[in-house]
């Protein structure tokens, strides 16, 4: 006998966090280029190249970590996007007001 965990999160939900979690990867990622493309035109020794690596290292498996959609990690996905910038609880409207309650509250933590 299997069980089904239920989450609780609707189609049109998932629907809206994929948009989501899309837009605020695309902002991530610009930002991150920018950011890159900034040093590599100041570069000057390979002590700085070094740093342009270990800053793309460390960005590489943050992301790789941050944008988890599995359902039972939405709320605490866009709870530290909210927190970091990456959105804002505006574009998360379609979703339900027990959720949305529950990533702000996380969010000011």
């Amino acid at each position: 006998m299997s069980t089904t965990i239920t989450t609780g999160w609707t189609t049109a939900e998932i629907e809206i966090s994929e948009k989501v979690l899309k837009k605020a990867y695309e902002r991530e990622t610009k930002t991150l280029v920018k950011q890159v493309q900034e040093q590599v035109d100041n570069l000057e020794d390979v002590a700085q190249l070094w740093e342009i690596h270990d800053l793309l290292s460390s960005k590489r498996y943050d992301l790789d970590g941050k944008y988890d959609n599995r359902e039972p990690m939405l709320v605490f996905t866009f709870a530290q996007l909210l927190k970091e910038g990456w959105i804002n609880i505006e574009e998360l409207t379609g979703i339900d007001k027990a959720k949305l309650a529950q990533i702000s509250s996380l969010a000011r933590m």
